[in-house]
């Protein structure tokens, strides 16, 4: 009976272990910047385990007229397209939520910063491992 005992323990013991890695791995916090002069747009993508990335962040403008448009991948599959933006001496922050109702959800999310002549001021492609300007 102590046998059983300790081997229905020890079987707790490891699931709750994997249970609480499967946990940490699956919700990742990455952090993104893109400067423009003295343009900063920069913040987090929240990461989870199941179909959604939710891109947070702050968008200083100095000069003139800034966006931050946001979209996710998952293959061919994308997400609706998402922007932010704010005027000259107005800190925007701004969060959105990017949804691929796929195996796997959102897997690489693309952040691009313009003016309102959508100039381009730099693109970023984030995964969870970083991001890389594009």
């Amino acid at each position: 009976m102590r046998v059983i005992r300790s081997v229905v323990a020890l079987a707790a013991v490891v699931a709750a272990m994997f249970g609480s890695a499967a946990v940490a791995d699956a919700a990742v916090t990455t952090p993104w910047r893109i400067e423009y002069g003295a343009s900063v747009a920069a913040g987090t993508i929240g990461w989870t385990d199941g179909r959604s990335a939710t891109v947070s962040g702050t968008i200083h403008a100095v000069s003139g007229y800034r966006e931050v448009c946001v979209w996710g991948v998952n293959g061919t599959y994308t997400s609706p397209v998402e922007c932010d933006a704010t005027f000259p001496g107005v800190d925007a922050p701004f969060s959105e939520v990017l949804t691929i109702n796929q195996v796997g959800g959102v897997q690489v999310i693309y952040i691009h910063l313009s003016d309102q002549y959508d100039h381009d001021f730099g693109q970023l492609r984030c995964t969870r491992a970083g991001c890389v300007h594009q």
